[in-house]
């Protein structure tokens, strides 16, 4: 906030302990203060004495209002209380961050990319919250997004805003990160301030300044409002800022608003694009979502919730079936006591000689617990029931009677398993290499003759893509480091909304027509005779 008047003295507020000043505005002073109950550190706005008009009264409940009702979302700072003192004075109780704001971070050196990618995100889900409950901030920039002890941004001072639908002209502004719209205040969209702001603020975090201020150079009100209006956004020129991130930038703050993002949903998307370009963690977009009609779905005898299986994913699995999950049996026992064992199926029985033990572990089956039908668990599908719980073959226990058709089931399996086994066996015996025959064979395949192709598999894509502005055009060049015969370039004209023609040329430059309040930005590729082609290359003119 600006220090150019001193506070004024911290009114005396029941139920809170002041502490110290946080800082001054035009409209109000902040002040940190100590809540008695529940016990934590807050920050009040007061309204400044000599401001105490109806319009700046209504200005003041009308920042409460519109706070309250954004401020759970998680990038907005939490609003407590508002009322007003002893003394006749509105305030505000919000929310502390201690962190410093981001216009003190700014101050203290540009931020890296992937953080600024990251708030952009945050801060823009904030902006579309807010935009979706038809309420504009109109006054976004670093100073009004602070830290909260998360480290986490938290919008902040909605004191000039106003509906979609509104505009209030003696609401002031903050001109370094205003449109050109905004200088003359008649029917300015709301949103698409709201837009530029949020780039001018992205653009600052970056550079280090406000994007047209000119250091060394005359910064006077006049001077900022005629370059906002008439000078396109000048080139951030780091290294580690990509052209699509420029392109993003210039895009928020299009002189038309026409030619803007959408939504700030739509500058999100384009940051988050960004990211992935960058192999950077995808920031998610915070954003209420519409409520779920109150209509329930009607019952259906009893069929409106469905028990299913669980069903997970088995990772060593060689076909695409998944895996189903079913009820883990304990190890076979001769406890009569216990209920739920493994048994052997008549067959094995037989076949050992009528020992309870005998077989191969791949037949036993699960017993069903006492007084519940034998479905015999089989991949889910409960077989026919039958009738279960004789004696047979477990001393002082029930026997489960293995339907017939699961009996031959168990048989076939095993019988094609092994079979299954032996032909693998077979074909790994007659096909494998004598060991020294297999070290003196050579390779099946030669490298390519050209490296980079058989390494990367693409084709080289073009180097030392620049442009530059020459009257009403934009004329780019190109190098080609890998040139082969029947060679062409496919150039396409980018923004960050989108792409334009492909067209097709032989020379490694071009000439375009100057985009209309915009960089212009061209992608380029290497398309070989053979049809394959090399990853694009943007450039922009400067």
């Amino acid at each position: 906030m600006s220090s150019k008047r001193p506070p004024a003295p911290p009114p005396a507020i029941e139920g809170y302990r002041y502490v110290s000043v946080l800082g001054s505005g035009g409209f109000s002073d902040v002040y940190l203060y100590e809540q008695d109950r529940p016990k934590r550190k807050v920050a009040v706005k007061v309204l400044v004495a000599d401001l105490k008009t109806q319009g700046a009264r209504r200005r003041f409940e009308s920042e409460a209002n519109l706070m309250a009702q954004l401020s759970t979302h998680p990038f907005i700072v939490t609003i407590y209380e508002a009322d007003i003192t002893g003394s006749g004075h509105s305030y505000l109780a919000m929310e502390y961050c201690s962190r410093p704001s981001l216009d003190a971070r700014y101050r203290t050196g540009p931020l890296g990319v992937d953080e600024v990618l990251s708030l952009g995100i945050q801060v823009a889900s904030a902006v579309e919250t807010a935009h979706r409950a038809g309420i504009v901030h109109r006054d976004i920039k670093p100073a009004n997004i602070l830290v909260t002890d998360y480290n986490r941004p938290a919008l902040t001072d909605f004191g000039i805003s106003g509906t979609t639908d509104s505009v209030d002209d003696d609401a002031g502004m903050s001109i370094p990160w205003s449109p050109p719209e905004a200088f003359h205040g008649e029917g300015a969209d709301g949103i698409k301030i709201d837009i530029w702001a949020l780039g001018a603020t992205l653009y600052t975090l970056l550079a280090g300044r406000s994007p047209f201020v000119r250091p060394g150079g005359d910064n006077s009100q006049r001077e900022l409002m005629n370059r906002i209006a008439t000078s396109p956004v000048p080139s951030l020129r780091r290294a580690d800022v990509p052209e699509s991130l420029e392109q993003a930038l210039a895009t928020a703050m299009a002189k038309a608003p026409s030619s803007r993002f959408p939504t700030a949903h739509a500058f999100a998307l384009a940051l988050q694009r960004i990211q992935a370009e960058l192999n950077l963690s995808v920031t998610p977009f915070e954003v209420l979502e519409e409520a779920p009609g109150d209509e329930l779905p009607q019952e259906d005898g009893g069929e409106a919730t469905r028990v299913r299986q669980v069903v997970s994913i088995d990772p060593d699995a060689t076909t695409n079936s998944p895996t189903v999950f079913r009820p883990r049996f304990p190890e076979r026992s001769n406890n009569p006591d216990d209920r739920t064992v493994l048994r052997p199926s008549r067959r094995e029985t037989e076949e050992s000689g009528g020992s309870s033990h005998g077989g191969q572990a791949g037949g036993w089956v699960p017993s069903p617990p006492e007084g519940v039908e034998n479905t015999a668990y089989d991949g889910g599908a409960a077989t026919q029931p039958t009738v279960g719980f004789g004696d047979a073959h477990h001393q002082g226990g029930d026997t489960a009677v293995v339907p017939r058709r699961r009996k031959n089931l168990v048989g076939i399996i095993g019988g094609a398993a092994a079979v299954v086994v032996l032909a693998v066996a077979a074909v790994l015996v007659v096909t494998a290499p004598e060991p020294e025959a297999a070290e003196s064979q050579p390779p099946v395949s030669q490298p390519p003759s050209n490296a980079i192709e058989g390494l990367s598999g693409n084709v080289v894509a073009p180097e030392e893509l620049a442009g530059k502005v020459d009257g009403d055009e934009a004329v780019f060049s190109w190098t080609n480091p890998d040139k082969r015969d029947g060679d062409l370039f496919i150039w396409t004209p980018v923004t960050a909304l989108g792409k334009g023609e492909p067209q097709r040329t032989p020379d490694p430059g071009v000439s375009i027509p100057l985009a209309e309040n915009d960089r212009t930005c061209i992608e380029v590729v290497v398309l070989r005779a053979n049809g394959k082609s090399s990853d694009p290359v943007r450039g922009c003119a400067d």
